[in-house]
This record gives structure tokens, sequence and C-alpha cells, in this order.
């Protein structure tokens, strides 16, 4: 599982990996810059998931 988000919803991403995994997730800068946050349509800064 892993989930684009924006700086603004990074915190609302791990919760829902853990909550959905229950494991403790990676958080990784993006480098394709035309990803979009899964929570709203910015682009993407991070990656949750492992």
């Amino acid at each position: 599982m892993m989930i684009f988000t924006c700086e603004e919803h990074v915190d609302i991403a791990i919760d829902q990996y853990v909550d959905e995994t229950e494991q403790a997730p990676d958080l990784l800068p993006v480098d394709n810059s035309e990803k979009q946050c899964h929570f709203c349509s910015k682009q993407a800064v991070y990656v949750v998931g492992g």
C-alpha cells in the first residue's frame, strides 16, 4: 500500500496506513512531480507506505 500525499495531509495518510496495515509506514519524498495527493488535488511531496 502506498499513499501519495501533500505536506498538509501527511498525518492523515500515516494514520490511514497504520489503521489498514497495523504497521509503521516508511515516509519518503516523492521523486515524480506528476503525482497528486490522495486527499486533495495538490502536488504530492511524500509517499507513505512500505
